[in-house]
């Protein structure tokens, strides 16, 4: 089996989602030997202020799940392929989208998305 099918197989989420409390979502793409993964959450804050500490554990929160879902890649990847999977981070990038305001309220709701893009390779 090509290796790009195995990654995608053991990524395939259809039916059995990565966040069992349903309070984040992780999408992934692979072109050729390109990985994106896209994780995205919902967001309620009350201030700037408050928005900037809660960014801070954002970000915290999404690294943590993206390098676990890395971490099971490659050991899922040995398993089924009897050969090692590199990974290399190309960077990404993190975003703030405003989905809810108003001037009643001081009660703000945005998405919070945090994408990754890596290189993989046998």
């Amino acid at each position: 089996m090509n290796e790009l099918n195995i990654v995608s197989q053991i990524l395939d989420s259809t039916y059995n989602h990565p966040s069992k409390s349903a309070s984040y979502s992780l999408k992934h793409s692979l072109n050729g030997n390109t990985l994106e993964l896209r994780y995205s959450t919902i967001v309620h804050f009350a201030s700037e202020h408050g928005l900037h500490k809660q960014m801070a554990v954002l970000r915290d929160r999404s690294s943590q799940i993206i390098d676990n879902v890395l971490s099971n890649l490659k050991s899922d990847f040995r398993e089924m392929a009897d050969k090692t999977l590199k990974i290399e981070d190309k960077g990404g990038k993190d975003d703030l989208e405003l989905i809810s305001a108003t001037s009643n309220s001081l009660r703000k709701v945005a998405y919070y998305k945090c994408n990754r893009v890596l290189e993989l390779s046998v």
